[in-house]
Order: C-alpha cells, then sequence, then structure tokens
C-alpha cells in the first residue's frame, strides 16, 4: 500500500524535468507518472512514504521555484483506497527499485525523461504551429531565402 503522493505542477519542460529530477534524487520516492495538461503545463506524480515524498516535493518546489516555472505543489499523506486506485489504474506502480543494480534504476529513469522529453517537445511544436499565422510562416520561409542567396553572392 503506498502512504502518500506527491504532486508538483509547473509550467513548460525544462520545469518538469528539472523538479522531477531534483524529487527523485532528494529521497526514496518513485515516479508514478508526469501528466501533461494542455498549454505547456505538467503535473509530475510521485509515491512513497509521508517522509520522503514531504522531502522531495519540497525538492521539486525548490527547483521549479527558482526556474519560475512552479505553478503549485501538494502532498497526501495516508492516500485512501479510492484514490489509489484511481491512479493506478491506468498505470500500474513500477516495480520495487530497491533490488536492482544501480544501472537498471538509472536506465529506467534515462528512459522516463526521453520519454517526457519527446511528449514536450511535441506538445511545443504543435502548439507553436498553431500559434503561428500563414503570414509569419512566409516570412520566415522568405527571410531564409534570401540569407542563404546573401552568402551564395560572397
Amino acid at each position: 500500500m503506498l502512504e502518500a503522493l506527491g504532486l508538483i505542477e509547473v509550467n513548460g519542460y525544462l520545469g518538469a524535468i528539472c523538479a522531477a529530477d531534483a524529487a527523485l534524487k532528494a529521497a526514496n520516492v518513485k515516479l508514478l507518472k508526469s501528466e501533461k495538461i494542455k498549454g505547456g503545463i505538467t503535473t509530475i506524480e510521485l509515491v512513497g512514504d509521508v517522509a520522503a515524498i514531504t522531502a522531495a516535493v519540497d525538492a521539486g518546489k525548490v527547483v521549479a521555484e527558482t526556474l519560475g516555472c512552479l505553478r503549485a505543489s501538494h502532498v497526501i499523506a495516508r492516500m485512501d483506497n479510492a484514490v489509489q486506485s484511481l491512479l493506478l489504474e491506468e498505470h500500474p506502480l513500477p516495480e520495487a527499485t530497491k533490488d536492482l543494480p544501480i544501472e537498471t534504476t538509472k536506465a529506467q529513469l534515462t528512459s522516463q525523461v526521453e520519454e517526457l522529453k519527446v511528449e514536450i517537445k511535441d506538445e511545443i511544436v504543435a502548439e507553436t504551429n498553431l500559434t503561428k499565422s500563414p503570414e509569419e510562416t512566409k516570412k520566415n520561409k522568405n527571410s531564409k531565402v534570401k540569407k542563404s542567396s546573401k552568402k551564395d553572392k560572397k
């Protein structure tokens, strides 16, 4: 049974990765998932015992505040069984990593970080393309052509 849930909500990719990294390094907690919300908002969800989650959320919060991207943070101690089943329904809790070699744990964390990078990058690119008007896109293409033609003349 899980004892606590820690949540750190940030704006942007950089804040999500840095907050998760700081939280995981600060205490013996597990990254349950990171949930992307529209507008570049990401919520990092951590599970573990109450003291470890509190320390991890505080560490992630400090890093996110330093970067200026913290939206909110919260610790739910002694999570109710209904909330726990709701969270674990979609994403089963990763196996305990205490017995695994450090290299395996690092590989798991690295793969999770890489997945986050790809997801957030895709979302940012999609949002950027939606906010650009066709005229802006045309201007950018024309300016690139002009720059390359100036280089060709030299």
